[in-house]
C-alpha cells in the first residue's frame, strides 16, 4: 500500500452490524471480523441490537473482552425492520474509520476479507467505493455465489450510468455486505431512507447517484468476501415483509414501479404455491387483481418451469 494517504498511517476500518435475536450465529459473526486483525490496518465493530429476545447481546458482552478489536454495542428497544435504516445510518454517523463495511449479525467474513479492496483504494485515489462478491451458505450447505454473472459483468465494467439505470429498472440483487467504501464518502451522501423498509437497494441507488452527479470511481472484486447465511429467519425469506420493500423502494425511486411490483407479485404467487403457503397465496392473489400484469408474470415463470420439467433442462 505503499502508494496510499495512508502509507505512513494505517487506515481504519469501522465493520457496522445489525443484529436480532441471531444467538446462534453472532459469536462467529464476530470471531470472523477479529480475524482479520492486521498490522496493516486497525478495526472497530459497531453493533446495533434491535431489542432481541434470545441472549444475543449477553454473547456479544462476553465477546467484547477481545483486546485486538474495540466493539461498541448500541442495545434498543425493538422496532423491527422499520428501524433498519436508522439504525445504519446512526452507525454510519457514529464511526471513526478511514473506511466503513457492514454485516449482518447472521453472516460472517471469509478470511483475508479486505486486502483486495485496500490495495484497490491505495492505487486509485478517486475510487469511493469497492464492492466484492459473495457466497450463499442455506441451511448450512455452501450454494453458489450471491451476485449472478450478469451482475458482476455489470459491475466490472465501471460504468455508473449502466449500474443506475439497472438498479431503477428491476429488484437488483448487489449486497453491501461486500461493500468497503470510504467513510467520509457514506457521511456526505447518506445512504439509507430512513421513511422506507430497505437496506441494500436504496443504498445502492443513492450511491450511484452519488458517483454520476458528484464523480468518483467504484468497482467490483470478484473473489468471495462474505458468506451469506441463508436460513428460516431470514427475512428476505418472509415475502410479506419483502413486497413492502420492493412497493416502497420502487413508488420512491423507480419510474416502472406497477411493472417492478407486478413481477414480485407473479413470483411470490408461484413461491407461495410451492410452500404451499395459503394464507400468502391469498395475500398476493388480492394484490394481483389491483396489478394484473402480475398474472402475465405469474403464467409466464409457471409455463417455464413446466417446460424445463418436461424437458429436464
Amino acid at each position: 500500500m505503499n502508494n496510499s494517504k495512508f502509507s505512513n498511517v494505517k487506515p481504519k476500518i469501522s465493520v457496522l452490524v445489525l443484529t436480532f435475536n441471531q444467538s446462534q450465529f453472532i459469536e462467529r459473526t464476530l470471531r470472523s471480523v477479529v480475524d482479520q486483525h492486521s498490522d496493516q490496518y486497525d478495526l472497530e465493530i459497531i453493533i446495533t441490537d434491535d431489542g432481541s429476545s434470545d441472549g444475543t447481546v449477553k454473547i456479544i458482552r462476553d465477546f467484547v473482552g477481545s483486546p485486538l478489536v474495540p466493539i461498541t454495542i448500541l442495545a434498543k428497544n425493538h422496532e423491527g425492520v422499520t428501524a433498519i435504516a436508522k439504525n445504519l445510518l446512526s452507525m454510519i454517523n457514529l464511526s471513526t474509520g478511514d473506511f466503513i463495511c457492514f454485516l449482518a449479525g447472521d453472516d460472517y467474513f471469509s478470511e483475508n476479507r479486505f486486502s483486495a479492496q485496500l490495495e484497490k483504494f491505495a492505487c486509485r485515489p478517486s475510487l469511493k467505493i469497492s464492492y466484492a462478491d459473495g457466497i450463499n451458505c442455506i441451511d448450512g450447505i455452501f450454494g453458489q455465489r450471491c451476485h449472478s454473472v450478469d451482475t458482476a459483468k455489470l459491475m466490472e465494467s465501471g460504468d455508473a450510468n449502466q449500474v443506475y439505470r439497472h438498479l431503477v429498472s428491476a429488484t437488483p440483487v448487489l449486497f453491501i455486505q461486500g461493500v468497503l467504501a470510504k467513510s467520509d464518502f457514506l457521511k456526505i451522501i447518506q445512504p439509507f431512507d430512513v421513511d422506507l423498509i430497505a437496506d441494500d437497494w436504496v443504498f445502492n441507488i443513492k450511491v450511484f447517484q452519488s458517483l454520476i452527479a458528484d464523480g468518483g470511481d467504484f468497482d467490483f472484486e470478484p473473489n468471495v468476501c462474505f458468506i451469506r447465511n441463508i436460513h428460516a429467519e431470514n427475512t428476505s425469506r418472509n415475502l410479506l415483509v419483502h413486497y413492502e420493500r420492493v412497493r416502497q423502494v420502487a413508488e420512491r425511486y423507480c419510474s416502472n414501479a406497477d411493472l417492478i411490483t407486478s413481477k414480485f407479485v407473479g413470483n411470490a404467487l408461484i413461491s407461495s404455491i410451492k410452500k404451499k403457503d395459503k394464507a400468502t397465496f391469498i395475500f398476493f392473489f388480492g394484490k394481483s387483481i389491483f396489478l394484473p400484469i402480475s398474472i402475465y408474470w405469474f403464467l409466464r415463470t409457471l409455463i417455464a418451469s413446466a417446460v424445463r420439467k418436461i424437458f429436464r433442462f
